[in-house]
């Protein structure tokens, strides 16, 4: 009997582990799955505490924050670990699956993850369960979205293995689902509408309303807070800078406002003063409302980059033989650019 038990036991965790092996291979197969693929295994491969900074969030940081010209321009070790549509939610878990390979000095998180009504549908949580490794963290971060989302029940299990959701793209598999579409440029981004789009001048709106949150990204927020508090790392809260209305840069505000009540630094480069320090050129270095284009993106590394090191103290480690290869690898990333980088 007990024989019969352990061999059921064995059974039913080695098929687990198989279909979280291959699940990422049945999963999203997009452009942003792609992408999300590229930053994980990017900072898993990172050697063990070689990074300094670990940036936290949804396009808004991976569209505007290369690693790449942060090295290049000031030796600064950071990494961002964000996918699409990353929700608030989910951020704790993020930077806890960070620190398992990293002791970073600092964690900065996306503050417009929180600035906005409460998004229950949001799917493309799938983006970050496809790449992450099974650890209980996992298991927590399935929990963490789905209590979020109101996920109850036995529907929880297409989370916990995506593969369930995904199983009928077995028809669609090829070689190319079995590859890293992406090499990791210290998780730089370069997809296509990044380094080519562009769109008409339109002014930047900055303002001093609040407006409210909802209520579950208000309560995700402050237990991420709670958690922050206990971290002996310095958290910072970013609002990057982008050309929406002032009802979401109200909400941005709100966030802000909740994030100094708990002592944390919140920068808002919304702010009319702070957005006017890049210099931005819209139709150059736009790639929508949301996002900068590659132009922008450095615009923006260069002078928040300058904020990490006197804010910071963060070290300069451009000659050390440790971080040879960030050289190689933001050589290689200017070189993958170049032809659209006008700067």
């Amino acid at each position: 009997m007990k024989k019969d038990i352990l061999g059921t036991t064995v059974f039913l965790i080695m098929t687990c582990v198989l279909f979280l092996a291959v699940q990422n291979v049945f999963g999203v197969s997009n452009k942003f799955s792609e992408h999300a693929e590229m930053m994980f295994e990017g900072y898993y491969d990172e050697p063990k505490d070689t990074v300094d900074a670990v940036i936290i969030g949804n396009s808004h940081i991976y569209r505007y924050w290369q690693s790449a010209f942060g090295w290049k321009e000031y030796g600064l070790s950071t990494l961002a670990l964000s996918t699409s549509d990353m929700p608030g939610s989910v951020m704790k878990n993020m930077a806890i699956e960070a620190g398992k390979t990293q002791s970073p000095k600092l964690f900065v998180f996306d503050a417009t993850a929180f600035a906005g009504k409460d998004d229950v549908k949001n799917n493309k949580i799938y983006m970050m369960l496809n790449n992450m490794r099974l650890s209980k963290n996992y298991i927590d971060t399935v929990d963490s979205f789905c209590d979020y989302a109101d996920v109850e029940g036995m529907d929880r299990f297409q989370f916990y293995l995506p593969i369930i959701q995904f199983h009928s793209r077995w028809k669609e598999i090829n070689q190319s689902d079995f590859e890293q579409t992406y090499p990791s440029y210290l998780n730089s981004c370069y997809m296509e509408e990044f380094l080519t789009s562009t769109i008409e001048d339109r002014a930047h709106n900055a303002t001093d309303e609040r407006v409210k949150i909802g209520k579950k990204n208000e309560r995700v927020l402050r237990e991420l807070l709670e958690w922050c508090k206990g971290q002996e790392a310095e958290v910072q809260f970013l609002a990057v800078p982008m050309l929406r209305g002032q009802k979401k840069l109200g909400m941005i505000n709100y966030v802000g406002d909740i994030v100094e009540e708990y002592g944390f630094d919140f920068l808002n480069y919304n702010d009319a003063d702070l957005y006017e320090s890049f210099d931005f050129n819209v139709p150059v270095d736009f790639q929508d409302r949301n996002h900068t284009n590659v132009n922008g993106s450095y615009k923006f590394s260069k002078v928040y980059g300058k904020y990490l090191v006197d804010k910071y103290s963060l070290k300069d480690h451009r000659g050390e033989s440790a971080y040879a290869s960030w050289d190689e690898r933001a050589d290689a990333y200017m070189k993958q650019i170049e032809k659209y980088f006008i700067y």
